[in-house]
C-alpha cells in the first residue's frame, strides 16, 4: 500500500508525507515497500530506481523525520536565507500540526554562525539534526519532505514577507541609518581596492561601515530594517535587503565593466520589496582570467558621489 499524502499548504510550501517511508541522502523518498515516490527539485535528482528496504542504514520506527533539502552552494548566505530558511520558518510556525522529531538535512554544512543562530531562534535543537552525509538512508514512522514552491532567484513578495516577519518587528520609527557593507575581510574576492578613499567619502555623507559577518542574524535584520541608505559591493550580504522598509535606497557596486555580466538578483528582490536599487559599474577592475565573478575592483568615487548628491544627501 502506498501511504503517501501530498499537501499543498499554501503558495509557498508543499508537504509530501509518507507513513513508514524511506529517504536517502539524495532526498529521494520511497514508500514502505521501497517503491520510488518523489524527489526534491532542489537537488535535480533523476533517479527512478526502487530502494531495497534491507539496505537502509538507520531506522526510527517511532519518529517523524522532516527531510530538509537545500540547493547546491549551500555555504551561501543568500541560498540559505531564501531557499532553506522559509522551510524552517514554516515548520516552526506549525508546531501544533507537525510534530518534528528529527530533521534530516541535505544542506552540506549546518555549522555557520548564521545557521546556528537561526535554528535556535526558530525553536529547534541541534540534537534534532541528522546529517545526510553521514546517514546515507533512513526509515521512519513518517517522512515529511518540505518543498518550496518558488522559482530560484526570483523570490515572491509572499516569501520575502515570510522571511522578514520571522526576524523583524514592525518598525516604531522611520528608517534612518546610512550604511556601507565592506568586503575587505572576505577571501572570496570582490573587494574594493580603493576602499580607504571610499570610506572617507562616505563618512562625509554620514555613512557607517559595517562588517555583516560580525553581527548576529537578528542584529543584521534589525540593522537593515533601520537603514534608509545602503551601499555595498555585490555579494551575499545584500540578501538582507529583504528586511528593509519600502523606499530604502541601495547602491550595488559591481566588479565588471560589462553590465551584461551583472547579476540582477538583488535588483529583482528590490523591485519585489518596493526598494530603489541602483547598479553601478567600477572605475577599474583587477583582471583575473580564472574567475571574473570574484575579481577585486576600484570603485568609481565620482559616480558614487553623484548618486549620493542625487539622493539629496
Amino acid at each position: 500500500m502506498n501511504n503517501q499524502v501530498i499537501q499543498r499548504i499554501n503558495s509557498l510550501i508543499t508537504l509530501l508525507r509518507v507513513e513508514s517511508g524511506y529517504v536517502n541522502q539524495k532526498g529521494e523518498v520511497y514508500d514502505e515497500s521501497g517503491i520510488f515516490i518523489d524527489f526534491p527539485r532542489e537537488l535535480g535528482s533523476q533517479s527512478r530506481e526502487n530502494l531495497v528496504p534491507s539496505s537502509v542504514v538507520k531506522r526510527f520506527p517511532n519518529k517523524t523525520i522532516v527531510c530538509l533539502v537545500h540547493q547546491r552552494r549551500n555555504y551561501s548566505y543568500y541560498h540559505w536565507t531564501y531557499e532553506t530558511l522559509p522551510k524552517l520558518i514554516y515548520l516552526s510556525s506549525h508546531r501544533k500540526e507537525i510534530k518534528v522529531d528529527k530533521i534530516y538535512y541535505h544542506c552540506g554544512f549546518f555549522g555557520t554562525p548564521y545557521q546556528r543562530q537561526a535554528i535556535k531562534k526558530l525553536g529547534f535543537n541541534f540534537w534534532q539534526l541528522l546529517d545526510a552525509r553521514r546517514i546515507q538512508s533512513l526509515q521512519a514512522k513518517e517522512i515529511i519532505l518540505v518543498k518550496l514552491n518558488e522559482k530560484r532567484f526570483n523570490p515572491s513578495i509572499e516569501l520575502c514577507k515570510t522571511i522578514k516577519s520571522a526576524f523583524t518587528k514592525r518598525p516604531t520609527k522611520e528608517s534612518f541609518r546610512r550604511i556601507y557593507l565592506t568586503r575587505d575581510h572576505m577571501k572570496s574576492g570582490r573587494r574594493v581596492i580603493n576602499e580607504s578613499q571610499l570610506k572617507d567619502l562616505l563618512i562625509s555623507f554620514g555613512f557607517q561601515t559595517i562588517v555583516p559577518d560580525n553581527l548576529t542574524v537578528a542584529n543584521q535584520a534589525q540593522l537593515f530594517s533601520e537603514s534608509k541608505y545602503i551601499i555595498s559591493p555585490h555579494g551575499a550580504a545584500l540578501a538582507n535587503i529583504v528586511f528593509c522598509e519600502p523606499g530604502t535606497r541601495i547602491l550595488e557596486l559591481f566588479n565588471q565593466m560589462d553590465s551584461s555580466g551583472w547579476s540582477s538578483l538583488y535588483s529583482t528582490i528590490a523591485e519585489t520589496c518596493n526598494l530603489k536599487l541602483i547598479p553601478l559599474a567600477p572605475k577599474q577592475v583587477v583582471q583575473d582570467d580564472k574567475d571574473r565573478h570574484r575579481t577585486d575592483f576600484m570603485a568609481d568615487l565620482n559616480a558614487i558621489k553623484a548618486v549620493l548628491t542625487d539622493w539629496g544627501l
